[in-house]
């Protein structure tokens, strides 16, 4: 086996030798091949993105700001003509109103607040409430509930008013009427 043996020789560099490194990937070819952002973003030539950059710069960030848009658009009409609660104010008072449908009976719901300062109405409030009905025929009118209740001096007042109308009405006018003042409201029936 000694015999194949070969000999081999070891050859090293002489350290005298000065020579220049060899780079293979050179950052001038890297950036000579990079797009024109990618360079003007190693010269210092971009300058901070401005907000109309940020929210149009591009097609993804354009259709989530419409997007955006049109849902708060949708939003504030929904909750605009679905409302269950219509605000009133009568003689200095907050009236709340929603007619409620609960089984088979139609209930009337007011709240009343009254103002955190001043002096505000108390006293008798007559309430008439009609069906809305879209057009009457000749010789037929339309069917009225009256009722009365009372204001009194407290902060908060709920009263609740059973109406005697067919479960299948939608959408009810209703008249608030003080001493003084009388105030009217289209009301829809909620669930």
């Amino acid at each position: 086996m000694n015999e194949d043996k070969k000999n081999y020789t070891l050859i090293t560099l002489d350290e005298n030798i000065e020579r220049e490194p060899v780079y293979y990937y050179s950052r001038d070819h890297r950036l000579s091949r990079a797009s024109s952002i990618v360079r003007d973003l190693n010269d210092g030539k971009l300058g901070k993105k401005s907000v109309v950059k940020n929210l149009f710069g591009s097609r993804g960030n354009v259709m989530t700001f419409i997007l955006i848009i049109i849902t708060s658009v949708m939003l504030s009409f929904v909750s605009k003509y679905s409302r269950t609660l219509t605000d009133v104010k009568l003689g200095g008072n907050t009236v709340k109103l929603s007619i409620q449908k609960d089984e088979e009976t139609l209930n009337l719901d007011i709240i009343k607040q009254g103002p955190k300062t001043g002096n505000a109405y108390s006293g008798e409030v007559e309430i008439a409430v009609s069906p809305v009905i879209p057009k009457l025929n000749e010789g037929e009118t339309s069917s009225l509930f009256f009722d009365r209740i009372y204001f009194t001096r407290a902060g908060y007042e709920n009263f609740q008013v059973l109406l005697p109308f067919d479960f299948d009405k939608n959408e009810f006018i209703l008249l608030l009427k003080t001493s003084d003042e009388q105030k009217s409201v289209k009301l829809r029936a909620k669930r």
